[in-house]
């Protein structure tokens, strides 16, 4: 009696834990521009910057549309542009429709794990409704600024990963007055920049409405 408990138990903390290793976000979106949707039966939901992914979401891009993903345990970075669909996997995505078309970085996995820790701005509908894993912050803010120095040196103008970096690792830090004073250069630097838009209203809630 007792061994047939104790199997049964056994089956169904293995099943619990299956499913949520099932349901763990795979990739975060790190920006957007047009048209962009998670196709979810019945009610496709408009993504947001910073919205986590599940293995096997189907992110549709209208005709003038860009979204970049990254995957923090591959460390893979996807811009994709043009209409079609895209279908996330566990550490990379495939073409799912039309012809969008792919441009691939592949970063530091502390550095992708690193913007993964980003705060959602939105919950709306599966997509930024669960998080990424805990990892361990930078090791000193001297580390940090050095990295986001070199990050910006070597990313593109229109590229704000450096950014979504660096202010990561400040709140993981707790420095709140540090993220504040950031976000006001980011956007003096950046002016009408929707990530920084973002970014400024993600901080924001993670920070009580307190900026």
């Amino acid at each position: 009696m007792f061994k047939t408990i104790k199997i049964f138990i056994v089956l169904v903390t293995t099943a619990m834990a299956t499913q949520a290793q099932a349901q763990s976000p795979v990739a975060m979106v790190l920006s957007i521009s047009g048209d962009v949707v998670l196709e979810i039966p019945g009610k496709p939901v408009k993504l947001e910057p910073f919205s986590r992914l599940l293995e096997g979401d189907r992110v549709k891009l209208g005709s003038d549309a860009r979204v970049s993903f990254v995957y923090p345990r591959s460390g893979r970075q996807e811009d994709w542009s043009g209409s079609g669909a895209v279908l996330t996997g566990s550490s990379e995505s495939t073409q799912a429709g039309g012809k969008p078309r792919l441009e691939v970085k592949q970063l530091p996995t502390k550095v992708a794990q690193q913007l993964a820790r980003t705060p959602v701005s939105d919950t709306s509908g599966k997509a930024g409704m669960v998080r990424m894993r805990a990892i361990s912050s930078a090791d000193t803010l001297d580390v940090l600024e050095k990295q986001y120095a070199k990050m910006r040196v070597e990313a593109a103008p229109s590229d704000r990963s450096p950014e979504i970096f660096f202010l990561a690792g400040l709140n993981d830090m707790g420095m709140n007055e540090r993220i504040k004073e950031e976000l006001t250069r980011m956007g003096k630097e950046y002016p009408n920049d929707a990530t920084i838009k973002a970014l400024t209203k993600a901080y924001a809630k993670a920070m009580g409405g307190k900026y």
